[in-house]
């Protein structure tokens, strides 16, 4: 194999994309948007989510432990309270509303804090301190769980507030602390996590689907029977045409790294050169696989039927949105065999924890080991089908 007509080829395709404008926007504007707007989609906090109140406790001696729970609750910035009915103006008929805006997808949750909560509270605080039995006095919490992340938000602000309060008012503080210690990703954020997934999500998107396309769209054109019949091997032309996808999935993870430092300050504790070496195996590899897919394909709609099978799987299975100890574990075994997998990992590790290729190197190898498979596997094709 020789270097120059590799080289050939690669400048060939790339020149072909750069005359191609829609193309080269989609390259580009594609992982762009899709930084942007997973980013602003799942990377920020969760902000007025509807509740409504009714506190029924009309406190002891004047002290109402609803009423400055209540008003606690009033102060969070996750919450937006669209009703709140204190001990002066609460009752059953006014809680049966409120829990029938939750029915009625009014809020998202209804707080009723019973008749009696303050003594209840102050009853088992003394029973504790004094050994005796204790019941808890429950807080009342109606919830909309159609969406898990909303309830458990909502039950944490409540469980905060509540011992925000005991704090303050009676200085009860647990003799038990959890004294935990960050050895890394220290003050990371969920968007630190979700860009490294998402750079490989984008460079494998992109450089699967304008391998396939451009493979049978040079067959169609009688291209690639041309080029074959030049002193160029079907060894080389695989190789160019890795080379230049390789160097497209280098600019997309340029465009998203840039984007993620400056719109989200996404942390890189690692080498960055390192990534994009990570990121540059996983699109030759999957530029291979595009190859040798849609070598047995007879036309473009052929080739795109390949897309789902391969993009579907690597969404869903390569840990990209959630760990993979969040994948059922039937499915999980899939995982292992699925290149996006060992690049999220890789560029994780590095970007967040800030290992060297020391560490990483196995990712790097297998990545390795497939692009170099899958372009093996295409210029055997492509012989065979000459």
């Amino acid at each position: 194999m020789r270097l120059d007509r590799t080289l050939v080829v690669a400048k060939k395709t790339l020149r072909s994309l750069r005359h191609d404008r829609r193309t080269v926007a989609f390259v580009v504007l594609v992982p762009l948007l899709m930084i942007a707007l997973f980013g602003y989609t799942f990377g920020g906090e969760l902000k007025d989510v509807k509740v409504s109140i009714v506190d029924l406790d009309q406190g002891v001696l004047g002290n109402s432990l609803g009423k400055a729970i209540s008003n606690d609750l009033a102060n969070s910035s996750t919450l937006m309270i669209m009703e709140h009915y204190g001990p002066g103006q609460a009752n059953a008929s006014k809680a049966d509303a409120a829990i029938g805006q939750v029915k009625d997808g009014k809020v998202w949750a209804a707080v009723v804090f019973e008749e009696g909560f303050s003594a209840s509270v102050l009853e088992a605080i003394f029973n504790m301190t004094h050994g005796l039995p204790v019941e808890q006095a429950p807080i009342k919490v109606y919830l909309d769980s159609s969406n898990p992340n909303i309830a458990q938000a909502v039950s944490q602000e409540v469980q905060a507030a509540m011992q925000r309060v005991l704090v303050n008012q009676y200085h009860l503080v647990s003799p038990i602390v959890l004294d935990s210690e960050q050895v890394y990703g220290k003050g990371a954020e969920f968007i630190d996590f979700f860009a490294p997934g998402v750079m490989g999500l984008a460079a494998m998107m992109v450089t699967f689907m304008l391998s396939i396309v451009s493979f049978v769209h040079e067959r169609s054109s009688f291209t690639l029977e041309r080029v074959l019949t030049s002193p160029i091997s079907e060894g080389e032309f695989v190789a160019g045409y890795a080379l230049a996808f390789g160097l497209v999935g280098l600019a997309q993870s340029l465009v998203i790294l840039t984007t993620a430092v400056l719109l989200f300050d996404v942390r890189i504790v690692g080498s960055p050169i390192l990534v994009l070496l990570v990121i540059f195996l996983l699109a030759v590899g999957m530029q291979g696989l595009g190859f040798l897919l849609s070598s047995r394909a007879k036309s473009e709609f052929q080739a795109i039927q390949f897309l789902p099978l391969v993009l579907f799987p690597s969404i869903l299975l390569a840990g990209v949105f959630w760990p993979l100890e969040a994948v059922p574990a039937l499915l999980r075994p899939i995982s292992n065999f699925i290149p996006l997998t060992y690049a999220v990992d890789a560029c994780r590790s590095i970007m967040i924890r800030g290992w060297g290729i020391e560490k990483v190197w196995p990712s790097m190898l297998i990545l390795t080991l497939f692009a170099a498979a899958m372009l093996a596997l295409s210029a055997y094709g492509l012989k065979k089908r000459g």
